[in-house]
Parts: structure tokens; C-alpha cells; sequence
């Protein structure tokens, strides 16, 4: 029994951090997020505690050694170092709005300490520290305390969550109601827990993503253990109607091309693993399956919000890239100003309708969500400059790194098991191609939106990438084939 705790103790607290965020308004709603500092510190707590053991290993052997991992894993410091930075501006805050005499203009007082990292509004550059720490905070968590099995429940966990969530909205959606959880007034589109739409859409398909490649691995299993493919199809299904029902134009495209071009790769991925006759029924009954989903979206039910959604896509096109086009500049504009350490957490409204950043005209038309810039990679330099989004990039990184290796290793050799591909999506897990294509989706998707806004999806696509190196070949367990000429 010790010894099951001790083997996935560490991931059942993961899934439930991350499980938390997605309920609370997608953790967006700071007000009920005090306790995230200190559940992200039990998740640490708990790597050197309770750490999983090895073949032929002692619990007091196991801690030792993740101990010594953790202490000279670099990520920890970065994770620290973002940390502090945070802090700092948080704590050295509180500048108000007053009237320049000299220039006749509205500018902000002076921090306490005008030469550091400093914000605008102490109450709002807090919420940081309830979004970065915990999201490193997991990532140091799955890299120590679970292993290969748990990050496979823990991938599991995630979207099981997330057919849980879309079900949940879409009892919410039939009901009517104009309030999220029935209680807070909404005047926008939402689904589920999430109060902007493009959010929601962003999560589930994420989650989507990595449930087709669970799916197929589930159903390249033995025997003994398929049936977990019966519950990964009905987490897929509802993940898709998340997608879809968020009426997020972007997410619906994502997940239509994910499931056509997922199945495909599904067929391909175990073609020689299986008889031509099952390829056959497997091919058709996909095709079939495919058609009748969209027959039903674009056929059947002509008046359904999904397709009235992407009907009037095209028609607010201009609009949002005149929007964004506004924002960069006035980003940049704010950043040029402040280039090492930026405006602080949420900074970047409460600079961007001052004069000098903005001129009268511009004032006049600015886009309503102007809080956000809608490209999370410049908000996130212009709201913690060089300084701190270098932090950022270097946890990125660094989560990269071992990705990139296996990847090479899978590039030039091959492992057991192999089943003979050429092309390197087929000769890696299905897990592995899931999880990088869906945060680099996600990542692309943040160059024109704004998904790391949400804590429950930067913590969701941490997790995901965090766990992708598990299911990559390692040095340990490859061959090296020779070189064709």
C-alpha cells in the first residue's frame, strides 16, 4: 500500500491543482485562488517525500535520489528566480494617476523603488504569483515525483476532466441561463467554467489533442488492458463538443482538423500492426463516422450555433486584426519605455490609454478586451520586460531540451519495438506526437489570442509538455542504425 501511495501520490495532487483551476472560471477569478501558492508547495513537498521508486529501490533510496535530481535540476531555480522577480513587483507597487503640471498630461507616480521591477496595482499583479509558480511548480512535479504509468493517468485525469467540464456546459447551455454557474451575470459569449469563449475553446482543444493520442494508444495495447480505449472514445467525444459548443471559431477548425487528420494518423500508426481486414473495417467505419459528423453540422442541423458561428467568422476578420494591429503598437510603444523589467501584471491597460501612448483618435476606437493584447508573447514582454519574460523563455526551454534530445535519439536510431517506419511519426508514441502538437497549436495560437490568460490552461499546457519526454525514446533503450549513404 506504501508502496502504491508513494508511486502516485505526487500525481493525483497534480490533477487536482490543475483540475481546481479549470473549475474556478478557468482561474481567472483571483478571489478564490489563495490557496494555490500553497498547494503548489505541497506538490514539491510531496517529489521529495513521497517519491516513486525504481526497481530494486528503497522509499529512503528513492528520496535521496529525487532529492539530488531536484536540487540540480536548473528549472527549480528558474522557477525561483521568476518567482522573486514576481514578488518584487508585486510587493513594490501602488502608483497612482496624477496630473503632470509641466506637461499638462496624466502620468504615474513613482514606484518605491524606481530602478526595479515594480506594477501599477498591487491587487492585480498578485494574481502572477497564482499563474507562473504553481505552473513550474507541477512541471518540477511530473519531472521528479511521477513516473512513465503516472503520467499516463495523469494524462488521462486531464481529459476525463475536461468531458466532465464540457457536460457540465452543456447543462448550462440548455438551461439558458445568462450566468455562469447560474450565479455570475455574463453580458459575453461563455461555456462551462471559462467566461470567455475563445478560452474554453482553447482548453478543450488541447485536451482533444491529447486524447486522440491516448486513444490510440489505449487501443495498441494488450488485450488486457483495451478497455481503457471505450473510456478514452467518450472523453474524446465530449472534449469535441467542447470544442465545438465554445463557439470559439478557431477551436472549432482545431478540432475538426484534429479528429480528420488524428483518425488518419491513428490508421496509418497501427497499419502494420494489424491484418488487412481489420485496416479495411477500421478505414471504413472512420469514414463513415466522419461523414456523418459533418453531415450533421453542415446538413442536417443548418441552423446550429456552431456553424452560424463560423458563418460570421469572416465577417469580424478585419475588425479583430485592425483591433490587434492597435494593440501591438501601443504594446511596443509601452515596452520601448519600459524595456527590462516592464509595467508589472496587468500593467499593460493601465498604460496604454495614457496620451503618450495613445493619441486622440486611437483613444476613440480603442477595442473592447483592451486589458489583453491578444499576443500573449508581447504582453507578457511588455508587462515583465526583458528580465522577466527571459525567465519564462528559460523555464520553456528548459522543459524543451530533454524533448529535443529523444527527439534526435528517435531521428538517428531506433528502439524496441520498432516497427520498421521510415517517417518519424510513426516510429514514435502516439502520445508523444499528441502532446507537441497540441502546445504548439496552443502556442500558435497565443501570437493572435490570449489562452495563457488563463491559469488552467497555461498550468493544462505545462503538464502536457512537461510529460511528452516520458514517452520519447531515451540513450538507454536505443539502437543505432547505420547511416545510408
Amino acid at each position: 500500500m506504501r508502496d502504491v501511495l508513494a508511486r502516485y501520490w505526487v500525481m493525483v495532487h497534480v490533477a487536482l491543482l490543475a483540475v481546481f483551476l479549470a473549475w474556478v472560471h478557468g482561474g481567472t477569478r483571483v478571489e478564490y485562488l489563495s490557496a494555490i501558492p500553497w498547494l503548489s508547495l505541497i506538490v514539491l513537498e510531496f517529489v521529495l517525500i513521497l517519491p516513486p521508486t525504481q526497481k530494486g529501490e528503497t522509499l529512503d533510496m528513492a528520496r535521496a535520489r529525487t532529492t539530488r535530481a531536484l536540487l540540480l535540476d536548473p528549472l527549480l531555480y528558474m522557477g525561483l528566480a521568476l518567482f522573486g522577480f514576481l514578488l518584487f513587483q508585486y510587493l513594490n507597487s501602488g502608483c497612482t494617476l496624477i496630473l503632470d503640471i509641466n506637461t499638462n498630461t496624466w502620468v504615474f507616480s513613482k514606484p518605491p523603488a524606481s530602478w526595479a521591477p515594480f506594477s501599477i496595482d498591487p491587487h492585480e499583479s498578485r494574481q502572477m504569483l497564482y499563474w507562473f509558480p504553481p505552473a513550474l511548480a507541477v512541471a518540477l512535479g511530473v519531472k521528479h515525483g511521477i513516473n512513465r504509468r503516472g503520467k499516463i493517468y495523469l494524462l488521462r485525469a486531464l481529459v476525463t476532466n475536461g468531458a466532465v467540464l464540457s457536460l457540465f456546459g452543456m447543462v448550462q447551455m440548455l438551461s439558458e441561463t445568462k450566468n455562469l454557474f447560474w450565479m455570475t451575470p455574463m453580458t459575453g459569449c461563455f461555456f462551462a467554467s471559462f467566461g470567455y469563449n475563445n478560452h474554453a475553446g482553447t482548453f478543450f482543444a488541447l485536451l482533444l489533442m491529447v486524447n486522440i493520442g491516448l486513444l490510440i494508444h489505449a487501443l495498441l495495447a494488450p488485450e488486457n488492458a483495451r478497455q481503457n480505449g471505450i473510456w478514452l472514445g467518450i472523453t474524446l467525444l465530449f472534449n469535441l463538443l467542447g470544442a465545438w459548443l465554445s463557439l470559439s471559431c478557431t477551436a472549432i477548425l482545431i478540432s475538426m482538423a484534429a479528429v480528420g487528420i488524428g483518425g488518419f494518423y491513428g490508421i496509418r500508426y497501427a497499419w502494420k500492426q494489424i491484418t488487412i481486414g481489420v485496416r479495411l473495417k477500421s478505414l471504413a467505419v472512420f469514414l463513415t463516422l466522419l461523414a456523418f459528423g459533418l453531415s450533421c453540422v453542415f446538413f442536417f442541423f443548418p441552423n446550429n450555433p456552431v456553424l452560424h458561428a463560423m458563418d460570421t467568422a469572416q465577417y469580424r476578420c478585419v475588425d479583430i486584426n485592425d483591433s490587434q494591429a492597435k494593440q501591438l503598437t501601443t504594446g511596443w510603444r509601452i515596452w520601448k519605455d519600459h524595456p527590462w523589467f516592464g509595467v508589472g501584471g496587468w500593467g499593460f491597460r493601465q498604460y496604454a490609454v495614457l496620451p503618450e501612448y495613445m493619441g486622440a483618435e486611437e483613444h476613440a476606437h480603442w477595442p473592447v478586451g483592451s486589458a489583453n493584447l491578444h499576443n500573449d508573447v508581447v504582453q507578457f514582454l511588455v508587462e515583465h520586460g526583458a528580465v522577466g519574460f527571459g525567465l519564462m523563455l528559460g523555464a520553456v526551454i528548459l522543459l524543451l531540451i530533454p524533448i529535443s534530445k529523444r527527439l534526435w535519439f528517435a531521428h538517428i536510431s531506433h528502439f524496441d519495438g520498432w516497427s520498421g517506419e521510415d517517417w518519424l511519426l510513426l516510429r514514435i508514441s502516439p502520445i508523444a506526437v499528441a502532446a507537441l502538437t497540441a502546445t504548439t497549436i496552443t502556442f500558435l495560437q497565443s501570437l493572435y489570442d490570449l489562452p495563457f490568460r488563463s491559469p488552467a490552461i497555461l498550468v493544462t499546457w505545462t503538464l502536457v509538455l512537461a510529460c511528452a519526454p516520458a514517452f520519447l525514446p531515451t540513450a538507454k533503450n536505443v539502437t543505432t542504425l547505420p547511416r545510408q549513404a
